[in-house]
């Protein structure tokens, strides 16, 4: 239902830079530039990769709290959902909302831990080729060489937020994460209600348990 647009070389590329984008050292100060976010993160998210693919190592799947945590610090979720969701966000009320988000959020973690088991940590390489401020807002362009398929581009949307920058949304070979989600949330609107939206979120998130 959800991510038919964003498949294959896209979503696996999305899958890998996203993690390596999201867990970055705890020791980063908060005015740290989005550049450097993104490339404190590399070494300790392809540690935890290769880690998960030992024998006796925990999985990326019980790892999965531990990478949940530090990915809050740095995505600004509620706002990637408010965006994806559109003019309709107005109109729920605070527990809609809430567990819109909820779900929005599990939705795009399960699917990238999902993705990211099948790689090996050991051949993917992350670029880090430009820097671009406006105001409080900021672009950072990167793209990844994968094992089997190569230079997928990545541009991070990032905003400062209580001064910290914060990822708002992540562009994978021209496709915005946000927008193909709000066309798919559009068209589920157009044929239903929010309620019938949450529950087939629901029951995405149950399917990827």
């Amino acid at each position: 239902m959800f991510c038919r647009i964003l498949k294959g070389k896209k979503f696996a590329g999305l899958a890998v830079i996203m993690l390596l984008a999201i867990v970055p050292q705890w020791t980063m100060a908060s005015t740290s530039n989005p550049l450097a976010v993104i490339q404190s993160g590399t070494d300790r998210a392809l540690q935890i990769i290769r880690a998960s693919h030992k024998g006796d190592a925990p999985s990326l799947r019980q790892r999965r709290s531990e990478l949940l945590t530090i990915v809050d610090e740095y995505f600004d979720f509620e706002g990637m959902g408010k965006t994806a969701l559109g003019r309709p966000w107005k109109e729920q009320s605070p527990e809609n909302r809430q567990e819109f988000v909820k779900l929005f959020k599990q939705l795009l973690f399960n699917t990238y831990i999902s993705r990211i088991e099948k790689l090996s940590g050991t051949k993917e390489k992350a670029y880090y080729d430009s820097e671009k401020f406006q105001g409080d807002y900021a672009l950072v362009k990167t793209h990844m060489d994968l094992e089997s398929e190569q230079n997928v581009s990545l541009d991070y949307r990032f905003h400062l937020e209580n001064g910290q920058w914060k990822v708002y949304d992540v562009v994978v070979e021209g496709v915005s994460l946000v927008e193909n989600y709000r066309s798919q949330f559009a068209s589920i609107l157009t044929g239903g209600t929010f309620d019938v939206l949450l529950q087939k979120l629901r029951e995405k998130v149950e399917q990827q348990g």
